[in-house]
């Protein structure tokens, strides 16, 4: 697999000794120059329908999920027609399992015979799931404020779970110092395969809109695994001629812990590490600082994109609404609702709005308010 880091320019072969470039900063996989509609397995309902285009070492998977192709769904919300892909009836019930399962085909490929991941519950719930499916071991070391619910998850899968005190950092030092041999740091955050596999959803969203590019994609962002993946997916689709113009994307992080808000803010080139301000419902963002801070702010630029910070109230007022409208999604998800609620008098009546929904409600347990 053909890596590049975005940081220092650096290209090479991706090893799994080698999980982050020397210079520190996290690989990203190089995609084929064309996307060809023609070699699209329209037969496969899977992300593994785009295998020719993500860059892996394989075309196919080695062991089937059924992940990808979610749908996407058009609702009257807030006064305005959006649609919502919904990404959280991915079988571990959230957006992660697009990224793990491209990365776990690809390390198993590769001889991976154990996995490591730091995660606040989403991603190792996903790598928990990927590792019983394949057969291999996995350890899932978490901040120990993470969900009970997204913790009992990831232990029923049979991974090995390891709460670590402190900030959400604690939790990465301790995965990355218990690698070992033959062990992989598969990380949401730095593993370029991941990053491949977020991709998919790009060209889910151009075929389902036949052909089209939304106009906005707003969604929630912490490490943005998936907010790079809209962007590469929608930039080799405008290398190949087969779309125009990007969509605006935007970023949406809680007011308590926003780092790309505040660099953003502030004209920035790179996210610097913040303190929290406060805790989080929307704990999944509850990130100090993302490793693809630079790339994150270069994708914001190119795409007349922007960030939204919104508070506490409003994520669980998003939340609410949601399930009022049938749709139980976390708290973090609910970010993408409470992003586009602010953003509304900004975006035209006619143009297309897209926002994911991340993260299946039944993760954690819901706070009830007054619609």
């Amino acid at each position: 697999m053909r890596v590049r880091c975005y940081d220092c320019g650096r290209e090479t072969d991706f090893h799994l000794q080698d999980w982050r470039c020397p210079c520190g900063g996290a690989w990203e996989p190089i995609l084929p120059p064309n996307f060809e509609a023609e070699k699209v397995k329209t037969r496969d309902r899977s992300i593994w329908r785009y295998g020719v285009f993500l860059g892996l070492d394989i075309q196919t998977p080695l062991v089937r999920m059924g992940i990808g192709w979610t749908p996407l769904v058009s609702v009257q919300l807030l006064g305005r027609k959006i649609h919502f892909k919904l990404e959280y009836l991915s079988p571990s019930g959230s957006f992660k399992d697009r990224g793990v399962n491209a990365m776990v085909n690809q390390l198993v490929h590769m001889g991976v015979g154990s996995v490591s991941e730091d995660s606040s519950g989403n991603a190792g719930a996903s790598l928990a799931a990927h590792a019983a499916r394949f057969g291999i071991p996995a350890k899932i070391f978490v901040p120990a404020y993470a969900s009970p619910a997204k913790l009992q998850q990831i232990a029923v899968y049979g991974a090995e779970v390891i709460p670590i005190p402190g900030p959400r950092s604690a939790a990465q030092d301790a995965a990355q110092a218990s690698i070992g041999p033959g062990q992989a740091y598969a990380s949401h955050a730095h593993n370029p395969a991941y990053l491949a596999g977020q991709v998919t959803a790009a060209w889910e969203l151009w075929e389902q809109l036949e052909g089209n590019v939304p106009d906005w994609i707003i969604c929630p962002v912490a490490q943005g695994g998936q907010f790079l993946g809209y962007w590469f997916g929608f930039s080799l689709l405008l290398r190949s001629g087969l779309i125009d113009h990007f969509p605006h994307l935007v970023a949406v992080q809680s007011a308590n812990i926003a780092p790309i808000y505040r660099a953003w803010s502030q004209g920035r080139v790179d996210i610097l590490e913040i303190e929290a301000a406060g805790p989080t419902v929307a704990e999944g963002v509850a990130i100090a600082k993302p490793v693809r801070g630079k790339r994150l702010l270069q994708v914001l630029r190119e795409t007349d994109g922007m960030v939204v910070a919104v508070g506490e109230k409003e994520i669980i007022n998003a939340q609410n609404k949601l399930a009022h409208r049938g749709y139980y999604i976390e708290p973090t998800s609910a970010l993408a609702l409470a992003g586009f609620k602010q953003l509304k008098d900004e975006i035209q009546e006619d143009e297309v709005v897209v926002l994911p929904l991340t993260g299946n409600g039944l993760k954690g347990v819901p706070i009830l308010i007054d619609d």
